[in-house]
C-alpha cells in the first residue's frame, strides 16, 4: 500500500529505513519501503506506484545510495512531479554528479551522528508536516527550504585577492539551487554571497544612471581557462546568450561594449555602462569535465542576487551553451520583475538574495519562503503578492493533503492583495488563471478577462508574466477545441519571451494541431537539439506520435539517460497504434494504460485509449475528479489526439457541459475548430451549440 511518505534507501542502509518507517508508523504517518513488498509482487510497477502516490519523497543518502543508479532514477521521478523532497544524510558525504544536479538547493537533514535520535526528530518534523496544524509552516521551512550560505556544510574557501577580470569560481560560499519554469530552463548549484564591496566612483557625465527604475543589463560573458573545450563552450555560450537577449525587449548594453577590454572591475564597468543588473561567468576544464560558475548582481548596491555553479560532463557538453544561455536569461528576466516593483525604491541590500532565492527556486520547495518574506518587505508590491500566489497553486498537487485548504487559503489571499495593488498586471493575471483553474471554476469565470489583459503590449519587465499568461490562454484555447487561437497565443508567448524553452515546444505543437504550415517537424528538430533538463521531449514525442508531425525516433533519441525507463512505454504504444487487428490495439491500450499511470501521464494517456479503441477507459480517466490538478501540470489538448469516434460519443458532451466549456461557448459564441468541418458538424456536441 502507497503512504503518504516514500522512502528511498539503498539495501544495505534498510535498517535505518526501517527504523524510520516505524518511528512514523508510531506517529500516525503511513509511509512506504521497498521491504513492504509480498513475495511475488511486481517490485517495479509496485514501487512506481508507491512513488507517484507520495507527495513526500525522503531519501537516506549514504556512500552506497549515491552509487545507485535506481535511487538516481526515483530522485528524478520525484523532482519532476515537484513532490517535497527531502534529502537525510547518514553518511557525512557530499552529492556529486546527477545527486548534486538534484539536490544542490535541497535544506539537508543530518543523521550520520546519533542517528536513532536524529531520525526520531525528523520523524516529529515529517508528521507535523502531514498531519498539518500550527506545527506544519515550521516543519515545511526546516524540510523544505533550500540551503542558504549559512546552512551549507561544505567548507567555505578565502576569497580571492581581487583583479581583474574576476574569475567567479574563485569566489567564496557557494549555495546551490535549481532554476527553470514551468518547465525547467536550466538546474544547477546556486550559491547566494556577497561581492566585496569598494567605493563607488563619481558617474561619467552622459551615463543612464544605474539605479533602481534602471532595467538595463549588462553581460560580460563567459570566460574559459584557455583549453580548446572551454573555449569553444564559452564562445557559443556567448552568442547564444546575445541572440536570445537581442530577441528580448530589455535594454541591453551592445556586446561590442561590454566586451571591450577595461582596466576597471566589474561592478565598476556595469556602473559606467549605465546598467542595473550584470551578468559574468567563467568555466574550467576539470578532469574530463566542464566547471561553470556565474554570477548575477546588483549594480548600484553592489551586491550578488544569485551565483550559479555548474557541472557538465562530456555527454552534455554539446548543449551546455543552451543551458547557460537560457538560464542567465531567465534569472535576469525574473530579478528584473522583481525589481521593477520597487519603483523608484532600492530593496535593502538583504533582500537581493531572497529575490534569487524566489528566482532560483521557481514554485519548488523554499518558493513560498522567500515569496512569503518578500511580500512581507514589499507590501506595496503586485509582483511579490501575484507570485506567492501562483507558486502556492503550483505547490499544492505535491503537498501533504492536510496542507492544501491552508495553502489555498492563503494564494486566495494573496491574490486579493495583488487585485488590490495592481489589477491590470500580468503578474496577477497569471495568478488569477491559477487560482481560478485549482479552485475548479469554468474558463467563463476567468479566461475572457485574460484575453482582454492580453490585449496591452507588455513593458520589459512584464514580459516573462505576459508570456506566461499568453501560454496558459493558448493552453485553455487548445482544450476548448480552438486549435488556431491556440496556436496565436503560444505565437504571442514565443515572441514575449524566445528563452523560454516549453514555449517553444508548445508554439509547433499548437501550429502542427492547427494545420498551420507543413515545418513543424523542423521546429521539434531544432529545440530537441537544444533540450533542457525535463520530460519537454514529451510534448514533441506526443506530436510525433498523434499528429504525424515528424518521426517519432526523433524525440527518443533525446530523451535522457534518468528518463530511459519510458522509451519501452512508448515503443509499445506505437507498435500497437501499428495494429490493424482490434485486439491487438486493446491489448497495447491496456499496457500502455499501465505504464502511462506508472509514468503520472494521464493527458497521455486519454490519448492512447481513445487512439487505440478502448474509450470506457478514455472517459473514465477524463473524468476523474482530481484530473483538473492534473491537466494544471501537465499540457492538456481534449481535441487534439482522442479519435472522431471519442468526440462522437454520446458521453463526450456532458463531459464538456460538467467541464464548463459548453458555457463557454454559448456566451461567447464560439465553438471547436472540429465544429467547422463536414465530418463532424453533426456530432451530439457540435449540434448543441449551432
Amino acid at each position: 500500500m502507497a503512504g503518504e511518505i516514500f522512502i528511498s534507501y539503498r539495501r544495505v542502509d534498510q535498517s535505518k529505513a526501517k527504523l524510520l518507517h516505524d518511528l512514523l508508523k508510531q506517529r500516525g504517518v503511513d509511509a512506504w519501503y521497498d521491504a513492504l513488498l509480498d513475495a511475488g509482487d511486481d517490485w517495479r510497477n509496485k514501487t512506481a506506484n508507491a512513488l507517484v502516490k507520495a507527495p513526500i519523497f525522503v531519501l537516506l543518502f549514504s556512500k552506497a545510495a549515491s552509487e545507485s543508479d535506481d535511487i538516481s532514477k526515483e530522485l528524478a521521478a520525484a523532482t519532476f512531479q515537484k513532490k517535497t523532497v527531502i534529502p537525510v544524510r547518514i553518511d557525512n558525504i557530499h552529492p556529486e554528479g546527477a545527486f548534486l544536479y538534484e539536490l544542490a538547493s535541497r535544506n539537508w537533514f543530518d543523521a550520520f551522528d546519533d542517528t536513532e535520535a536524529r531520525l526520531t526528530l525528523l520523524a516529529d518534523r515529517l508528521a507535523a508536516l502531514v498531519k498539518g496544524g500550527a506545527d506544519a509552516a515550521v516543519a515545511a521551512q526546516t524540510l523544505g527550504a533550500p540551503m542558504t550560505a549559512a546552512q551549507s556544510a561544505s567548507p567555505t574557501p578565502a576569497a580571492p585577492p581581487r583583479a581583474p577580470p574576476r574569475k567567479f569560481y574563485q569566489n567564496p560560499a557557494i549555495v546551490a539551487g535549481l532554476a527553470g519554469l514551468v518547465i525547467l530552463l536550466i538546474a544547477g548549484a546556486f550559491f547566494l554571497t556577497r561581492l566585496p564591496t569598494t567605493p563607488t566612483p563619481p558617474k561619467p557625465p552622459g551615463q543612464a544612471a544605474s539605479g533602481a527604475g534602471n532595467e538595463r543589463i549588462v553581460f560580460f560573458g563567459f570566460s574559459d581557462d584557455g583549453g580548446g573545450v572551454t573555449r569553444a563552450i564559452a564562445a557559443k555560450a556567448n552568442d547564444e546568450t546575445y541572440r536570445v537577449l537581442n530577441l528580448m525587449k530589455f535594454d541591453v548594453v551592445p556586446r561590442s561594449d561590454a566586451m571591450a577590454q577595461h582596466a576597471n572591475s566589474s561592478l565598476d564597468r556595469a556602473r559606467d555602462l549605465g546598467a542595473r543588473i550584470a551578468i559574468e561567468g567563467s568555466m574550467r576544464a576539470d578532469g574530463g569535465k566542464v566547471n561553470v560558475v556565474y554570477a548575477l548582481m546588483d549594480v548600484p548596491t553592489r551586491k550578488t542576487i544569485l551565483q550559479s555553479n555548474r557541472t557538465f560532463d562530456e555527454r552534455i557538453v554539446g548543449r551546455a551553451p543552451y543551458f547557460l544561455g537560457q538560464g542567465a536569461i531567465s534569472l535576469a528576466s525574473c530579478a528584473v520583475s522583481y525589481l521593477a516593483s520597487y519603483g523608484a525604491r532600492t530593496p535593502e541590500p538583504s533582500t537581493l538574495p531572497l529575490i534569487g532565492q524566489a528566482c532560483v527556486a521557481n514554485y519548488t520547495n523554499g518558493f513560498a519562503v522567500a515569496a512569503r518574506e518578500l511580500a512581507k518587505r514589499n507590501p506595496e508590491g503586485v509582483v511579490e503578492a501575484a507570485q506567492l500566489a501562483s507558486g502556492l497553486v503550483w505547490s499544492i498537487p505535491s503537498s501533504p493533503e492536510a496542507m492544501r485548504p491552508a495553502m489555498l487559503a492563503e494564494a486566495d489571499q494573496a491574490l486579493a492583495r495583488a487585485e488590490k495593488l495592481g489589477p491590470d498586471n500580468f503578474a496577477t493575471a497569471d495568478a488569477r488563471i491559477a487560482v481560478a483553474v485549482v479552485h475548479g471554476r469554468p474558463p467563463l469565470d476567468w479566461l475572457p478577462t485574460a484575453e482582454t489583459a492580453l490585449q496591452r503590449a507588455p513593458t520589459p519587465p512584464e514580459t516573462r508574466d505576459y508570456a506566461k499568461t499568453s501560454s496558459v490562454v493558448g493552453w485553455m484555447m487548445m482544450q476548448l477545441g480552438r486549435t488556431r487561437e491556440g496556436a496565436r497565443y503560444m505565437q504571442m508567448a514565443v515572441e514575449s519571451d524566445p528563452n523560454n524553452t516549453l514555449w517553444r515546444y508548445y508554439d509547433p505543437f499548437a501550429r502542427a494541431a492547427a494545420n498551420q504550415y507543413n515545418a513543424y517537424g523542423e521546429r521539434f528538430q531544432d529545440v530537441l537539439a537544444q533540450r533542457s533538463s525535463g520530460y519537454s521531449w514529451e510534448v514533441a514525442l506526443n506530436a510525433a506520435i498523434f499528429l504525424g508531425a515528424f518521426d517519432p525516433e526523433v524525440a527518443l533519441a533525446a530523451v535522457g539517460d534518468g528518463e530511459k525507463d519510458v522509451v519501452p512505454c512508448y515503443r509499445g504504444l506505437i507498435a500497437s497504434l501499428k495494429a490493424r487487428d482490434a485486439k491487438t490495439r486493446l491489448t497495447g491500450a491496456r499496457k500502455a494504460d499501465a505504464c502511462l499511470f506508472a509514468f503520472n501521464s494521464p493527458h497521455v494517456n486519454i490519448m492512447a485509449q481513445s487512439a487505440l479503441g478502448d474509450l470506457d477507459r478514455a472517459f473514465a480517466i477524463a473524468d476523474q475528479p482530481n484530473l483538473t490538478l492534473s491537466l494544471w501540470t501537465y499540457f492538456p489538448p481534449f481535441f487534439l489526439p482522442p479519435t472522431r469516434a471519442m468526440r462522437a460519443d454520446s458521453r463526450f458532451l456532458p463531459l464538456m457541459q460538467k467541464a464548463g466549456y459548453v458555457d463557454y461557448w454559448k456566451q461567447t459564441k464560439s465553438r471547436p475548430d472540429v465544429c467547422d468541418t463536414a465530418e463532424e458538424r453533426d456530432i451530439p456536441l457540435c449540434a448543441a451549440l449551432r
